[in-house]
């Protein structure tokens, strides 16, 4: 079993110059290469890029929005900076836009993947709401399941037109990847309005049926989703595992994730005959992890897929 990649995702970027201890820090873990995140501000980014070649980092994957616009610093970065499934033309196109240049940073890196966030129901989710509830006993109270459920009958009514505007903007972007020869990854989502839902990946994949797009599975977002009793934790791994083409990999415990592996309950060892397809793995921890936790999460993994050899 290959290494995992990492995430930069785990470096907290202060200043232009932290490129440089960011470069440190990569080259100094035992990993099999780097997917580069939206938090990346462009700057950092155009400093650190030939130094990728020079060191021989391999870019495994870019995480869309990539790099980090200097218009969006003060808010930092986010995969959902943009919504592809935007029902105003305008505001899809420049979604769209802004997508086709990470496609070009990815070619241009000869990473293999982007990574999408597609959007959103546009909807008064009221999320705060639900993971308070949890959050309060470690489950859901019958009240608030029956609030879900009509939350999620108002998603259901609206997602029609998110979806159509979802499959205009994918037509738009898998013409660039197959040209540029870069696969679009559909993650799993963390909040239950967000596109795509558990129920839409196959649809999307079956209609772009050839194109170079497939599922990319959030191992924290799963987890969240079968605590919150949305779909159990392996129905899309186990569905839709023909079409995996990556993995961010990150433990989580409750509603919390993005921890390193082996800090919180998920089966990491359920995962490794997924990976033997060639799969890419990228281990995606939050910002500011200490490099001893990540080394650790690395360590854990790689006794996870040595067990499952």
């Amino acid at each position: 079993m290959t290494m995992t990649a990492l995430s930069t995702s785990f470096f907290h970027i202060h200043r232009e110059t932290d490129g440089d201890r960011l470069l440190e820090a990569v080259c100094d873990l035992p990993i099999s290469g780097v997917e580069l995140d939206y938090r990346l501000p462009a700057a950092v980014y155009h400093r650190i890029r030939p130094h990728l070649y020079r060191r021989r980092i391999d870019v495994v994957s870019v995480h869309n929005y990539f790099p980090l616009p200097l218009e969006f610093m003060k808010i930092g970065g986010s995969g959902d900076l943009f919504s592809l499934a935007d029902t105003r033309r305008e505001e899809r196109l420049e979604a769209v836009k802004r997508t086709l240049q990470t496609i070009d940073h990815a070619h241009d890196l000869e990473a293999r993947a982007v990574v999408l966030h597609c959007g959103r129901v546009e909807m008064a989710a009221e999320t705060d709401r639900l993971y308070g509830d949890f959050r309060k006993s470690g489950t859901l109270t019958e009240g608030t399941r029956e609030w879900l459920a009509k939350k999620m009958s108002e998603r259901d009514r609206l997602k029609p037109a998110h979806l159509d505007a979802l499959r205009f903007s994918l037509e738009k972007l898998l013409r660039a990847a197959d040209q540029r020869h870069v696969h679009l990854g559909l993650e799993t989502r963390y909040h239950y309005h967000e596109l795509p839902g558990p129920d839409d990946f196959q649809p999307l994949l079956e209609e772009f049926d050839g194109a170079a797009l497939g599922y990319w599975h959030d191992t924290g977002h799963a987890h969240v989703n079968a605590q919150l009793e949305l779909v159990s934790e392996d129905t899309l791994l186990n569905g839709l595992g023909d079409r995996l083409i990556g993995l961010h990999l990150h433990d989580a415990q409750g509603l919390e994730d993005h921890l390193p592996p082996g800090a919180g309950r998920i089966d990491f060892k359920a995962l490794a005959s997924h990976l033997a397809i060639g799969a890419i793995a990228v281990m995606e921890l939050r910002p500011g992890t200490p490099a001893d936790a990540v080394r650790e999460g690395l360590a854990y993994l790689k006794t996870c897929w040595e067990e499952n050899r």
